[in-house]
């Protein structure tokens, strides 16, 4: 292998790649869009673990409705599984 590619992989940004299976929170009774999907892509830094992964995915902000309310992820929808989870990267 030349030496500009040895170089060129070590200075790759490399994460975990994950998808998501989930479902609508039965608790929420909004109409978002993110309710709606049973699926979701997102990447977290390597070494993550996989309930580390779940909790931060459901802290997350949303949005905030006309009322003032600040919803989560994991206020409207639930991480079913994983379905994929795999170390990616990009320049």
């Amino acid at each position: 292998m030349s030496e500009r590619k040895i170089t060129e992989m070590k200075n790759k940004n490399k994460f975990l790649n994950v998808v998501f299976n989930i479902k609508r929170n039965p608790e929420y009774k909004g109409n978002h869009e993110l309710a709606g999907f049973n699926g979701i892509h997102t990447t977290f830094p390597l070494g993550t673990t996989e309930q580390e992964m779940i909790d931060e995915f459901h802290a997350e902000t949303v949005v905030k409705d006309i009322h003032g309310k600040t919803w989560t992820k994991g206020e409207m929808i639930q991480v079913v599984s994983i379905e994929r989870c795999f170390e990616d990267w990009c320049d």
